[in-house]
């Protein structure tokens, strides 16, 4: 009977090979993608797909779909393809997530499911590798076998493996194994791209699918359905009404308009669930074994907390031998393994386990006893309910999209104190600051009725008159992100998809948010006319042409543009005109109308200057608080001296910054190399040296020695004098884009 046995146990996994010769190779095709489903038990479902394959095993809101899909896979059609065409979201995914879950019809057999990574299959150094990589991951562990396997995203798939002797890609093998039969699979492409690859020399890829299903965005009862569900399995001590959840739907759809369903709303419940985690509550407990163990042990606990829906276990010690001694964690609902542990581990505390009820298996063998484990604490999660209101909803939703707060809550203090923060920070650009104001007003309090971004500036004047300036200090005073987009990397066509992305993936994550393009003129021509549809419809469209909203964007571009003739008619009464002459040189008076205004950047005058240089060495002795804590005084001779030296019509603020960063540090560091370290804490101050033009004496700690003179190198980088060869290199340069 022993030897029968011991054969029986020889030949069964080639006997049941045999039975199972369309079982697939999961754990080769586990190398690259990620199970959805199994039907071998010792593959599980991975964890990036657990969540949705729980939850869409409750959910039917796509069944309609499912069962066309189901029909082709338990037809008796050779071809058992499907492509799932919709919005670029995440709709796919339940999709899949339902198919792989859902129970089969009768007579139609149960497959597994495997989400393949596209980019695992890319070959990046020799010919051929694709073509290895398809063979030895899909084709041998695949072909002919009860698999599903599922491509995300078609258009990734197109292409990889060509080279310049190739004008096709593994996308002609993967067409041609599917029409066979060899393969059964289903492959997502959003809509975009199937307009374009349609008409495209691979059009033969999206025509070799036995069916092709169309999925719209999804409905609002869909959404509630797939959030109630949601909220159900992943914290069901979370209660939201009707009333809170059509809030929610209506103002995450309204302030994220980019991101679709069902990201958007379920963005919104993970940071609810994350801000309102159940509590952990702490409760003693004495589980042990006997100190040392005996040998050939088998002994088990339960561990029933009622009143809980989770648990964690915090071990006083934990010794065993590594290997052959373990202790086995299981849920005694379902009889899941959820953990196991085995050797030596101090101060162990484990994860947290979704059941109020656990059985504990502690299994040793006949060799090495050890102490065994003592559990000491349990910490256990309580079901205290959480009645989700507005408020929590809308910050919720506020804190996703960076919407300012008091943009949500109508709270125009913002608004009206701003003219008041811009005049303490931004010096002169009295134009400048006047539209901003009034189109911030426009754009965020008027109760619009358009569709157009909040405004679109055109800030157009001379190098360093506080262009770019204006709008990073708005963007702080306003509480609002700034995104920067310098246009000098966007100079060709060979950039111009790269443009688009930029400004794409952050109109998807950022729509409430200050965009600022610098130096638009260096644009290339194309970007503009992207820029052009952005202002007059609102919708900035990407590389694929999906509209994406630009309702709460404040654009502002900057130009030099006009700067010369700035500098010259600066008090010419006609000003105006001629600025607007200049600019259309440069653009289309089709693309200069679509602003709402165009603000003149004129050079500083002498009292702005002065203005200048008090509010940016009070910004410098602030940081030289924050970093050292020095306490750093500049006397007035000493500011009045860089307001005279540091101001340039040609080169506006920025000289000053240069003077003030030698006028301080210079001192500082001469201080330090001549004299002694400077300690935190230090008091420091800068003085003039009368009668002497560029000498300053330093102090530190009222030093009994009289401090230390110093020279600086008045050097504004100034040194172009508005002659006639200046005028001449101007012309050269802006001639041939060389700004």
């Amino acid at each position: 009977m022993k030897y029968l046995i011991t054969l029986a146990l020889i030949f069964s996994p080639l006997f049941a090979s045999a039975q199972d010769s369309t079982a697939p190779d999961l754990r080769k095709l586990s190398e690259i993608g990620k199970i959805i489903h199994s039907e071998q038990n010792r593959y599980p479902t991975d964890k990036g797909w657990l969540s949705t394959t729980k939850l869409m095993k409750e959910v039917d809101v796509f069944d309609q779909h499912v069962k066309r899909m189901m029909s082709v896979f338990c037809g008796n059609e050779v071809n058992k393809s499907v492509l799932v065409v919709g919005e670029p979201s995440d709709t796919y995914k339940y999709l899949f997530a339902r198919l792989a879950k859902m129970a089969t019809p009768a007579g139609c057999k149960r497959m597994s499911h495997v989400d393949i990574s596209t980019s695992k299959l890319q070959g990046y150094m020799y010919v051929g590798t694709t073509e290895r990589q398809w063979r030895d991951y899909i084709e041998k562990p695949s072909y002919n076998k009860d698999a599903i396997l599922y491509f995300d995203n078609l258009a990734l798939l197109i292409g990889i493996g060509t080279s310049m002797n190739r004008t096709v890609g593994i996308e002609s093998t993967y067409v041609s194994d599917f029409k066979a039969g060899k393969l059964k699979t289903v492959a997502f492409l959003n809509k975009y791209d199937y307009r374009r690859l349609l008409v495209s020399r691979h059009g033969y890829v999206i025509n070799g699918f036995q069916e092709v299903i169309e999925i719209d965005d999804l409905k609002m009862h869909q959404v509630d359905a797939l959030a109630r569900k949601f909220l159900e399995i992943n914290a069901p001590h979370i209660k939201m009404s009707n009333k809170v959840a059509q809030y929610l739907y209506r103002n995450v759809q309204y302030y994220q308009p980019n991101l679709l369903e069902p990201q958007r709303t379920m963005n919104v419940l993970l940071s609810l669930i994350r801000k309102n985690q159940m509590k952990l509550t702490k409760v003693d407990a004495d589980i042990k074994v006997v100190k040392p163990y005996t040998a050939n042990m088998n002994q088990e606990f339960i561990i029933d907390r009622p009143d809980s829906v989770g648990m964690q276990l915090v071990f006083d010690y934990f010794n065993t031998e590594s290997g052959p001694d373990k202790l086995r964690i299981y849920n005694a609902h379902d009889e899941a393994l959820l953990d196991e542990f085995s050797g030596q581990a101090v101060d162990l505390i484990t994860k947290r386990y979704d059941t109020n009820k656990i059985r504990l298996q502690f299994v040793s063998d006949s060799s090495v006893q050890k102490e065994g484990f003592k559990i000491k604490n349990l910490n256990l999660q309580k079901m205290e309910d959480v009645i989700l209101n507005l408020e929590m909803v809308r910050t919720a939703i506020m804190e996703i999209v960076q919407v300012p707060k008091w943009i949500m809550n109508r709270d125009y203090d913002v608004v009206r104190n701003l003219p008041r923060e811009l005049d303490a920070d931004v010096v002169g650009v009295h134009e400048g600051k006047k539209a901003l104001i009034k189109q911030v007003k426009i754009g965020y309090v008027s109760g619009r009725t358009d569709e157009k971004p909040a405004g679109s500036l055109l800030l157009t004047g001379p190098t360093g008159t506080g262009k770019s300036y204006i709008a990073r200090k708005a963007a702080e005073f306003l509480d609002m992100k700034i995104i920067t987009l310098d246009m000098t990397q966007y100079r060709t066509d060979a950039t111009f998809d790269r443009f688009l992305d930029a400004v794409a993936d952050n109109l998807i994550l950022y729509p409430y948010a200050i965009y600022l393009f610098e130096e638009i003129d260096k644009a290339n021509p194309r970007v503009l006319d992207s820029l052009f549809f952005m202002m007059d419809e609102g919708i900035f469209y990407d590389k694929t042409q999906r509209p994406l909203f630009a309702r709460g964007a404040l654009v502002l571009m900057t130009t030099n543009a006009g700067g010369d003739l700035i500098i010259r008619e600066r008090n010419n009464p006609d000003l105006r005109r001629l600025v607007n002459l200049e600019l259309q040189k440069v653009y289309r008076p089709s693309f200069l109308n679509r602003f709402d205004s165009i603000p003149i950047f004129t050079p500083f005058t002498e009292p702005e200057f002065h203005q200048l240089a008090t509010i940016m060495v009070k910004k410098k002795i602030k940081k030289m608080k924050e970093y050292f804590d020095w306490n750093l005084t500049v006397d007035a001779a000493s500011i009045n001296f860089l307001g005279a030296e540091g101001g340039s019509d040609l080169y506006g603020a920025r000289p000053m910054e240069r003077i003030i960063e030698n006028l301080i540090s210079v001192g500082i560091s001469e201080y330090q190399i001549n004299r002694d370290t400077i300690e935190y804490g230090s008091t420091i101050s800068i003085t003039k040296v009368r009668g002497e033009k560029t000498r300053f004496k330093i102090n530190v700690n009222g030093d009994t020695r009289g401090g230390l003179n110093y020279e600086i190198d008045l050097d504004n980088n100034s040194g172009l004098i508005p002659d006639e060869t200046t005028r001449k290199l101007n012309e050269m340069f802006a001639k041939n884009r060389l700004y």
